[in-house]
């Protein structure tokens, strides 16, 4: 079936949607219709504010109101900025045109460039909406593109980012035909302005309703994956003014937090407790939730995370992407390069309260028992502290960032001996000396646990002078820890992201030893502890 064409029209005099002339009907406004947001009390901070126009034949009423609005649009974004905002315009049709770059204080000539807009042309529906949005999330020039001047103005990281588009079309690209790959093509542009922290307001225009039911899924999944509004305005766009400054009052922080510890509330950054050991993060080998386990290497297994909202930092619903990732079960682990991702979900809602997501985790490798991350990824809800190499800052510092390093071992009187790798990383680029710590509850182990460094470790350590604490060398490269509760090893040397591996030896004692807990973890010669290991020793 061919595109509908467009219907051609002339431009429309659509009535204002000013604030004034809206005011009096807010008692009286259908539900659904548009009107303007109330005022905020304290302004938003600096905005940085893209709108991306439809200017085809049949958008002359959607144009006309935004011509007609622009004076109140563009007197909330000084408002609701104190002042410190930056404007850009683009049109497009089956092409994209920039007609006022991102740049500070040129309302004047986003003002005059609009009110030069007509609604013309546009061959036949879809156009290039999709496009648009990537020059304008991407900063494209239009060298090798059908694209009108380059979109080079830069997206401040301090700002609040709004890109709202109006359109009545579907996405087509450049080639003015709509498939599967546009709807992949705007959702990978909604991927990259989650990234940018760029929220996507689409504002869909019905002038035929024949794609609607088409139109307004992509539309809403650039809302859900950005955390921006999706707004269908009346059959003529008479009201998108109104919609747009509904849009530009989304500035209000989210705060959605994964938890680092059983006492972590989500204040940045966590000052109490380890940043590995995070409850909210657990192991299934089934879909049905559990109380976590070690995952089963060589099968499907299930991985749920609990989103908590709010944090002290934002209110109101979160929407973003989960992503997990797993690296080799020990401390030190540099961010991103030991860790690999095996999980993802976008466009996911989090209400107030939180709620809980499942992805699974295919094709588990083995020998199963690894070091868990969890991240969310949202526009309304950024990392608060620049993220580092160093995954245990990251994760102290973001409650976005969880890390989960709890294994169980299965450690029962006359069952014989459970070994579980460690490993020691460095999470620098530079040399680093590390000790390796040993530390029990008050419910301490009856039972033995010898830690094996491995050749390479034990010269190091012998090099360095062999310091120690609370352990027995008994063998070449074996030791038993004699005191749970202070054994370490001193003065181990690691060189720029190196990571080694060693193993841990558990043998049960003549009591079972269930819920005893044994803490392994790395500490710079500061004493910061860089990561560890939870082992749970159960009797099931």
């Amino acid at each position: 079936m061919s595109p509908t064409p467009k219907r051609r029209r002339g431009p429309l005099i659509a009535a204002a949607v000013l604030a004034a002339t809206l005011a009096p009907a807010l008692a009286s406004a259908p539900a659904g219709a548009a009107t303007p947001y109330a005022k905020a009390a304290a302004p938003c901070g600096p905005m940085d504010v893209t709108i991306v126009l439809d200017t085809t034949g049949s958008m002359g009423g959607a144009l006309s109101g935004v011509q007609s609005g622009i004076s109140t649009i563009l007197a909330d974004v000084v408002s609701l900025s104190g002042g410190d905002y930056k404007l850009g315009l683009v049109s497009f049709k089956d092409n994209v045109t920039v007609n006022v770059n991102l740049a500070a204080g040129n309302q004047a000539a986003v003002s005059s460039a609009l009110a030069s807009l007509t609604a013309s042309g546009g061959s036949a529906e879809p156009e290039a909406s999709d496009e648009a949005l990537n020059t304008v999330v991407n900063n494209l020039p239009a060298t090798g593109r059908p694209q009108t001047g380059n979109f080079s103005g830069t997206w401040r990281t301090n700002a609040t980012k709004h890109a709202i588009m109006v359109t009545d079309a579907r996405p087509g690209g450049f080639d003015n035909v709509h498939s599967a790959a546009d709807v992949a093509n705007a959702h990978s542009v909604a991927l990259d302005a989650q990234t940018e922290g760029i929220k996507i307001t689409p504002i869909y225009v019905p002038t035929n309703s024949t794609y609607t039911s088409t139109i307004m899924p992509i539309m809403q999944d650039y809302a859900n994956t950005t955390g921006g509004f999706a707004y269908q305005s009346n059959q003529r766009g008479t009201d998108v003014a109104a919609y747009i400054q509904r849009a530009l009052y989304n500035c209000t922080p989210t705060d959605v937090f994964i938890r680092d510890n059983t006492a972590d509330a989500g204040v940045e950054p966590l000052t109490t407790g380890s940043a590995y050991t995070s409850p909210d993060i657990r192991v299934c080998t089934t879909s049905a939730p559990c109380a976590g386990t070690n995952p089963i290497a060589g099968q499907t297994n299930f991985v749920f995370v609990r989103l908590n909202n709010p944090g002290p930092g934002g209110s109101g619903t979160g929407v973003g992407t989960l992503k997990l990732y797993y690296t080799a079960q020990g401390g030190g682990a540099q961010w991103p390069l030991h860790w690999t991702q095996f999980g993802a979900q976008s466009g996911i809602t989090v209400p107030p309260g939180g709620t809980t997501v499942m992805i699974p985790w295919h094709n588990v490798p083995g020998p199963g028992h690894f070091c868990l991350l969890a991240r969310w990824e949202s526009a309304t809800d950024p990392m608060t502290f620049a993220e580092t190499t160093a995954t245990h800052q990251n994760a102290r510092n973001n409650n976005n960032i969880a890390w989960r390093n709890i294994n169980s071992v299965r450690a029962l009187p006359g069952a014989g001996t459970i070994k579980r790798p460690f490993t020691l990383g460095n999470p620098f680029r530079e040399a680093l000396v590390t000790d390796l710590v040993v530390a029990a509850g008050d419910r301490v182990f009856d039972g033995r646990l010898t830690i094996d460094l491995g050749p390479e470790l034990t010269r190091r350590w012998k090099e360095a002078g062999g310091k120690a604490e609370g352990l027995r060398q008994v063998g070449e490269t074996q030791f038993d820890v004699v005191d749970l509760k202070a054994a370490a090893f001193r003065g181990l040397a690691l060189q720029g992201a190196e990571r080694q591996q060693i193993e841990l030896a558990f043998t049960g004692g003549d009591r079972a030893a269930e819920g005893q807990v044994i803490r392994v973890f790395q500490a710079d010669q500061r004493g910061e502890d860089l990561g560890g290991v939870e082992f749970l020793i159960t009797d099931e």
